[in-house]
Protein backbone atom coordinates (compact mmCIF):
# COMPACT_ATOMS: atom_id res chain seq x y z
CA UNK A 1 0.00 0.00 0.00
CA UNK A 2 1.33 3.26 -0.97
CA UNK A 3 2.14 5.64 2.03
CA UNK A 4 0.73 9.46 1.20
CA UNK A 5 3.29 12.04 1.96
CA UNK A 6 1.71 14.32 4.97
CA UNK A 7 1.45 17.40 2.99
CA UNK A 8 -0.02 15.58 -0.25
CA UNK A 9 -2.12 14.21 2.07
CA UNK A 10 -3.69 17.59 3.69
CA UNK A 11 -3.91 19.21 0.09
CA UNK A 12 -6.27 16.30 -1.33
CA UNK A 13 -8.87 16.72 1.56
CA UNK A 14 -8.77 20.18 1.55
CA UNK A 15 -9.54 19.79 -2.87
CA UNK A 16 -12.53 17.30 -1.69
CA UNK A 17 -14.11 19.93 0.84
CA UNK A 18 -14.03 22.54 -1.88
CA UNK A 19 -15.75 19.93 -4.30
CA UNK A 20 -18.21 19.18 -1.47
CA UNK A 21 -19.04 22.79 -1.12
CA UNK A 22 -19.30 23.64 -4.93
CA UNK A 23 -21.58 20.31 -4.95
CA UNK A 24 -24.05 22.36 -2.58
CA UNK A 25 -27.32 23.16 -3.53
CA UNK A 26 -27.73 27.61 -3.49
CA UNK A 27 -29.69 28.78 -0.77
CA UNK A 28 -32.17 31.21 -2.18
CA UNK A 29 -32.34 34.85 -0.55
CA UNK A 30 -34.54 35.41 2.00
CA UNK A 31 -37.00 37.89 0.36
CA UNK A 32 -37.58 41.03 1.94
CA UNK A 33 -39.80 41.59 4.65
CA UNK A 34 -42.75 43.63 2.87
CA UNK A 35 -43.79 45.54 6.15
CA UNK A 36 -40.07 46.58 6.64
CA UNK A 37 -39.54 50.26 5.42
CA UNK A 38 -37.64 50.82 2.06
CA UNK A 39 -35.41 53.51 1.57
CA UNK A 40 -36.42 56.22 -0.41
CA UNK A 41 -35.94 56.82 -3.57
CA UNK A 42 -34.18 60.16 -5.23
CA UNK A 43 -36.32 62.38 -7.26
CA UNK A 44 -34.94 62.44 -10.58
CA UNK A 45 -34.94 65.99 -12.43
CA UNK A 46 -38.44 67.14 -13.71
CA UNK A 47 -39.05 69.93 -15.78
CA UNK A 48 -42.43 69.96 -15.96
CA UNK A 49 -44.40 71.11 -12.58
CA UNK A 50 -45.91 68.23 -10.58
CA UNK A 51 -49.55 68.13 -8.99
CA UNK A 52 -50.28 66.64 -6.23
CA UNK A 53 -54.31 67.14 -4.39
CA UNK A 54 -52.97 67.24 -0.85
CA UNK A 55 -49.00 66.44 -0.56
CA UNK A 56 -46.76 67.48 2.02
CA UNK A 57 -43.92 69.12 1.45
CA UNK A 58 -41.46 67.48 -0.79
CA UNK A 59 -37.77 67.79 0.66
CA UNK A 60 -34.99 69.54 -0.41
CA UNK A 61 -33.32 68.79 -4.53
CA UNK A 62 -30.13 67.47 -3.73
CA UNK A 63 -30.36 68.12 -8.02
CA UNK A 64 -30.79 71.92 -7.48
CA UNK A 65 -33.22 74.44 -6.24
CA UNK A 66 -36.71 73.39 -5.98
CA UNK A 67 -39.59 75.95 -5.26
CA UNK A 68 -42.48 74.32 -3.25
CA UNK A 69 -46.20 75.75 -4.24
CA UNK A 70 -49.16 75.70 -2.14
CA UNK A 71 -52.19 77.30 -4.08
CA UNK A 72 -56.03 76.85 -4.62
CA UNK A 73 -56.97 74.57 -6.77
CA UNK A 74 -59.19 76.24 -9.03
CA UNK A 75 -55.49 77.97 -10.53
CA UNK A 76 -54.53 74.37 -11.56
CA UNK A 77 -54.04 74.76 -15.53
CA UNK A 78 -52.55 78.80 -15.15
CA UNK A 79 -50.15 78.07 -12.59
CA UNK A 80 -48.77 75.09 -14.31
CA UNK A 81 -48.02 77.44 -17.25
CA UNK A 82 -46.55 79.78 -15.05
CA UNK A 83 -44.59 77.53 -13.29
CA UNK A 84 -42.98 75.85 -16.13
CA UNK A 85 -42.45 79.36 -18.37
CA UNK A 86 -40.91 80.58 -15.30
CA UNK A 87 -38.57 77.60 -14.54
CA UNK A 88 -37.67 77.73 -18.31
CA UNK A 89 -36.47 81.27 -18.09
CA UNK A 90 -34.00 80.42 -15.21
CA UNK A 91 -30.22 79.37 -15.70
CA UNK A 92 -30.92 77.46 -12.25
CA UNK A 93 -33.30 74.83 -13.80
CA UNK A 94 -35.66 75.04 -10.31
CA UNK A 95 -38.50 72.52 -10.00
CA UNK A 96 -41.90 73.62 -9.17
CA UNK A 97 -43.68 71.62 -7.69
CA UNK A 98 -47.45 72.52 -6.96
CA UNK A 99 -49.94 71.71 -4.66
CA UNK A 100 -53.44 72.33 -5.32
CA UNK A 101 -56.11 72.24 -2.40
CA UNK A 102 -58.96 74.28 -1.39
CA UNK A 103 -59.15 76.92 1.36
CA UNK A 104 -60.14 74.78 4.28
CA UNK A 105 -57.26 72.46 3.55
CA UNK A 106 -54.62 74.85 2.74
CA UNK A 107 -54.87 76.33 6.52
CA UNK A 108 -54.84 72.77 7.89
CA UNK A 109 -51.30 71.84 5.44
CA UNK A 110 -49.49 75.18 6.21
CA UNK A 111 -50.45 74.86 10.01
CA UNK A 112 -48.89 71.34 10.30
CA UNK A 113 -46.01 71.90 7.96
CA UNK A 114 -45.47 75.62 7.24
CA UNK A 115 -41.83 74.60 5.45
CA UNK A 116 -43.59 75.82 1.93
CA UNK A 117 -42.02 78.49 -0.55
CA UNK A 118 -44.94 80.14 -1.97
CA UNK A 119 -48.57 80.44 -0.98
CA UNK A 120 -51.62 81.43 -3.38
CA UNK A 121 -54.94 81.92 -1.98
CA UNK A 122 -58.19 82.59 -2.93
CA UNK A 123 -59.26 84.41 0.01
CA UNK A 124 -58.13 87.78 1.44
CA UNK A 125 -58.80 86.92 4.94
CA UNK A 126 -57.10 83.55 4.43
CA UNK A 127 -53.78 85.69 3.39
CA UNK A 128 -54.37 87.64 6.85
CA UNK A 129 -54.95 84.75 8.98
CA UNK A 130 -51.68 82.87 7.82
CA UNK A 131 -49.54 86.91 7.98
CA UNK A 132 -50.84 87.08 11.51
CA UNK A 133 -49.96 83.90 12.34
CA UNK A 134 -46.33 84.01 11.21
CA UNK A 135 -46.29 81.14 8.14
CA UNK A 136 -46.16 83.50 5.56
CA UNK A 137 -44.02 86.62 5.06
CA UNK A 138 -46.23 89.99 5.28
CA UNK A 139 -42.81 91.58 3.12
CA UNK A 140 -43.28 90.85 -1.13
CA UNK A 141 -47.20 89.58 -0.87
CA UNK A 142 -48.80 90.37 -4.23
CA UNK A 143 -52.14 90.16 -5.53
CA UNK A 144 -51.83 88.08 -9.12
CA UNK A 145 -55.27 88.28 -10.49
CA UNK A 146 -58.85 88.22 -9.98
CA UNK A 147 -61.63 85.94 -10.91
CA UNK A 148 -65.81 86.12 -10.49
CA UNK A 149 -68.04 83.86 -9.15
CA UNK A 150 -71.12 82.81 -11.51
CA UNK A 151 -74.14 80.39 -11.57
CA UNK A 152 -74.37 77.96 -14.50
CA UNK A 153 -77.79 76.94 -14.82
CA UNK A 154 -80.59 75.69 -16.83
CA UNK A 155 -82.24 78.31 -18.46
CA UNK A 156 -85.47 79.93 -16.89
CA UNK A 157 -88.84 78.11 -18.57
CA UNK A 158 -90.71 81.31 -17.67
CA UNK A 159 -89.58 83.89 -20.40
CA UNK A 160 -89.18 86.63 -18.14
CA UNK A 161 -86.26 89.29 -18.26
CA UNK A 162 -86.98 90.77 -14.66
CA UNK A 163 -86.38 87.21 -13.94
CA UNK A 164 -82.64 87.28 -11.09
CA UNK A 165 -80.87 84.10 -10.49
CA UNK A 166 -82.30 84.25 -6.67
CA UNK A 167 -85.73 83.98 -7.96
CA UNK A 168 -84.83 80.64 -9.93
CA UNK A 169 -83.14 78.94 -6.94
CA UNK A 170 -86.41 76.51 -4.96
CA UNK A 171 -88.63 77.33 -7.99
CA UNK A 172 -87.09 75.90 -11.80
CA UNK A 173 -83.86 74.94 -10.05
CA UNK A 174 -84.78 72.53 -7.61
CA UNK A 175 -80.73 71.53 -6.76
CA UNK A 176 -78.04 73.74 -6.53
CA UNK A 177 -74.32 72.22 -6.56
CA UNK A 178 -71.87 74.73 -5.04
CA UNK A 179 -68.08 73.93 -3.25
CA UNK A 180 -68.51 73.56 0.43
CA UNK A 181 -68.66 76.85 2.15
CA UNK A 182 -66.15 75.61 5.42
CA UNK A 183 -63.46 74.48 2.39
CA UNK A 184 -63.91 76.50 -0.74
CA UNK A 185 -63.19 80.19 -0.79
CA UNK A 186 -66.29 80.19 -3.53
CA UNK A 187 -68.40 78.32 -1.30
CA UNK A 188 -68.13 81.63 1.31
CA UNK A 189 -68.66 83.47 -1.42
CA UNK A 190 -71.60 81.75 -2.63
CA UNK A 191 -73.09 81.56 0.59
CA UNK A 192 -72.47 85.36 1.74
CA UNK A 193 -74.55 85.84 -2.03
CA UNK A 194 -77.48 83.45 -0.67
CA UNK A 195 -78.19 84.67 2.86
CA UNK A 196 -77.61 88.42 1.23
CA UNK A 197 -81.21 86.87 -0.43
CA UNK A 198 -82.52 84.84 2.52
CA UNK A 199 -81.82 81.31 0.82
CA UNK A 200 -79.42 79.68 3.40
CA UNK A 201 -81.60 79.39 6.08
CA UNK A 202 -82.65 76.15 7.36
CA UNK A 203 -85.87 75.80 4.91
CA UNK A 204 -83.44 75.94 1.93
CA UNK A 205 -80.15 74.37 2.87
CA UNK A 206 -81.48 71.04 1.58
CA UNK A 207 -81.12 72.56 -1.92
CA UNK A 208 -77.62 72.51 -1.98
CA UNK A 209 -75.28 69.80 -2.98
CA UNK A 210 -71.78 70.62 -1.10
CA UNK A 211 -68.61 69.67 -2.64
CA UNK A 212 -65.00 70.04 -1.87
CA UNK A 213 -63.56 71.84 -5.05
CA UNK A 214 -65.17 73.95 -7.38
CA UNK A 215 -63.99 71.32 -10.17
CA UNK A 216 -66.58 68.77 -8.20
CA UNK A 217 -69.09 71.30 -8.25
CA UNK A 218 -69.19 71.53 -11.51
CA UNK A 219 -69.41 67.92 -12.34
CA UNK A 220 -72.52 67.36 -10.24
CA UNK A 221 -74.40 69.26 -13.07
CA UNK A 222 -72.49 67.49 -15.73
CA UNK A 223 -74.07 64.42 -14.23
CA UNK A 224 -77.35 65.88 -14.20
CA UNK A 225 -77.78 66.23 -10.50
CA UNK A 226 -78.52 69.21 -10.63
CA UNK A 227 -80.15 71.98 -12.17
CA UNK A 228 -77.73 74.80 -11.49
CA UNK A 229 -74.29 75.11 -9.87
CA UNK A 230 -71.91 78.24 -8.07
CA UNK A 231 -68.64 78.18 -10.10
CA UNK A 232 -65.57 80.46 -11.18
CA UNK A 233 -65.93 81.60 -14.81
CA UNK A 234 -63.00 80.08 -15.63
CA UNK A 235 -63.81 76.98 -15.02
CA UNK A 236 -66.48 77.08 -17.87
CA UNK A 237 -63.99 77.40 -20.30
CA UNK A 238 -65.03 74.88 -22.97
CA UNK A 239 -67.85 73.51 -21.11
CA UNK A 240 -71.04 73.52 -23.18
CA UNK A 241 -74.30 71.84 -21.26
CA UNK A 242 -77.46 71.89 -23.51
CA UNK A 243 -80.15 74.31 -22.13
CA UNK A 244 -77.66 75.79 -19.68
CA UNK A 245 -76.66 79.29 -19.40
CA UNK A 246 -74.71 81.93 -17.14
CA UNK A 247 -76.47 83.90 -15.30
CA UNK A 248 -73.40 86.57 -13.88
CA UNK A 249 -73.74 87.72 -9.95
CA UNK A 250 -73.65 91.36 -9.33
CA UNK A 251 -70.48 93.05 -7.54
CA UNK A 252 -73.10 93.87 -4.13
CA UNK A 253 -73.97 90.25 -4.27
CA UNK A 254 -69.99 88.50 -4.69
CA UNK A 255 -67.55 90.40 -4.95
CA UNK A 256 -64.41 89.81 -7.03
CA UNK A 257 -62.29 86.85 -6.01
CA UNK A 258 -58.19 87.63 -5.97
CA UNK A 259 -55.66 85.95 -5.45
CA UNK A 260 -52.89 86.76 -3.22
CA UNK A 261 -49.38 84.83 -2.85
CA UNK A 262 -46.99 85.31 0.12
CA UNK A 263 -43.48 83.78 0.29
CA UNK A 264 -43.93 81.06 3.55
CA UNK A 265 -42.12 82.26 6.78
CA UNK A 266 -39.71 79.26 6.95
CA UNK A 267 -39.05 78.50 3.05
CA UNK A 268 -36.39 77.04 2.50
CA UNK A 269 -35.45 79.23 -1.15
CA UNK A 270 -36.58 82.52 0.07
CA UNK A 271 -34.75 84.37 -3.06
CA UNK A 272 -36.22 81.57 -5.81
CA UNK A 273 -39.47 81.98 -4.05
CA UNK A 274 -39.97 86.18 -4.19
CA UNK A 275 -38.83 85.59 -7.70
CA UNK A 276 -40.86 83.32 -8.48
CA UNK A 277 -43.65 85.57 -6.71
CA UNK A 278 -42.97 88.57 -8.59
CA UNK A 279 -43.31 87.00 -12.30
CA UNK A 280 -46.92 85.73 -11.34
CA UNK A 281 -47.05 89.66 -10.85
CA UNK A 282 -45.61 91.14 -13.70
CA UNK A 283 -46.18 91.90 -16.99
CA UNK A 284 -44.72 89.11 -18.80
CA UNK A 285 -47.08 86.74 -17.68
CA UNK A 286 -50.70 88.99 -18.02
CA UNK A 287 -50.77 86.68 -21.23
CA UNK A 288 -50.67 83.63 -19.34
CA UNK A 289 -53.35 85.06 -17.09
CA UNK A 290 -55.85 86.41 -19.89
CA UNK A 291 -55.22 82.56 -21.82
CA UNK A 292 -57.21 81.12 -19.12
CA UNK A 293 -59.62 83.94 -18.19
CA UNK A 294 -58.45 85.85 -15.06
CA UNK A 295 -57.59 89.30 -15.18
CA UNK A 296 -54.76 90.84 -13.91
CA UNK A 297 -54.94 93.82 -11.74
Amino acid sequence: MIKLLPGLCALIMAWAGMAFASAQPAVPATPADPAQAMPAQPVAPNPAPVTAPEANVPPPDASGISVSVLADSSLKSVLQELAQTWADSQSSNPQVPLTLTNAGTMRTQLESNPAWDVVISADLEDIKWMTDKGLVMPDGQHSLARNSLVIFGRKALVKDDELEWFDLIGSEWKKVAMGNPDLTASGRVARRALQKHDLFDDDHKSLYANAGTENLALQIVERDQADAVFVYRTDLTGVQLPGFDIFPLGTVDAPPIFYTAAVGKLSRNPDAAHAFVNYCASEAARPIWAKYGFEMN
